[in-house]
């Protein structure tokens, strides 16, 4: 059983662990579903040496249907990551049929090279996700992030059980959306053996001086944390009862 934490702050890093997480996604802007963090925080997350470092490859915000230049950050990136160090990518696109484009992620996993490889949230607007499974098997792939084709996994719970149930020995089928201490037993329970999930809160806002302008947008945008005691919860739960 193992419970995988998505992170884009060093304290996030340090929570998981604390909380007995298994492996990290490390991620920028989790507001935004995750970007690719920067060269300087993945050697800082590394530095660390508490948890894998899974490194997400994502270049914007949106859809995951890529321009040339965006492809070329993408490689360029997945490169980085392998350089560093990183235990692993997370990857994940699809051309304008919402098909995956097999050519270029074949480059992707040879890219990757001896890194674990995820292909992300982008499977879920997929057509035919049995067929794009098969697909990502056959390419290499070890784990696939997905809600089931769901804006939360537990609406897609159906979906996730079928396909580990059909694929579950060939690849890793991760549920990750909407996941906390309410519903992880629910994954557990339909026979999935990991979880993806950022377990996180609103962490204190700094003081700000009556001097400064308190309506900035900038000073109001809520910062989160991933909690020790929320994933603490989450681990017992899922790998221990």
């Amino acid at each position: 059983m193992l419970v995988e934490v998505c992170v884009s702050s060093m304290s996030s890093i340090k929570n998981a662990a604390t909380a007995g997480a298994d492996r990290i996604e490390l991620c920028s802007a989790l507001e935004l579903g995750g970007l690719t963090p920067s060269a300087g925080f993945i050697r800082q997350a590394l530095d660390l040496n508490i948890l894998p470092i899974h490194c997400l490859i994502r270049p914007r915000q949106g859809h995951f249907f890529y321009s040339s230049e965006e492809i070329t950050l993408i490689e360029q990136n997945i490169k980085n990551a392998n350089l560093l160090g990183c235990q692993g990518v997370v990857v994940g696109m699809h051309n304008n049929k919402f098909k995956l484009d097999i050519p270029l992620l074949k480059k992707w996993k040879s890219l990757a090279g001896s890194m674990f490889i995820t292909f992300h949230r982008a499977f879920d607007v997929l057509i035919n996700p049995e067929e794009s499974l098969e697909q990502l098997i056959e390419l290499g792939f070890d784990c696939v992030l997905t809600s089931g084709q769901n804006e939360n996994a537990i609406d897609g719970i159906n979906n996730l059980k079928s396909w580990n149930e059909k694929f579950g020995l060939q690849i890793n089928i991760m549920p990750g959306g909407g996941i906390g201490i309410d519903n992880c037993k629910i994954f557990k329970a339909a026979g999935l053996s990991s979880i993806h999930l950022s377990g996180s809160k609103i962490i204190n806002p700094i003081k700000i001086p009556k001097e400064v302008n308190k309506e900035l947008s900038f000073l109001n945008k809520p910062l989160k944390d991933s909690d020790t005691n929320i994933l603490r919860q989450v681990v017992q739960s899922f790998k221990f009862s």
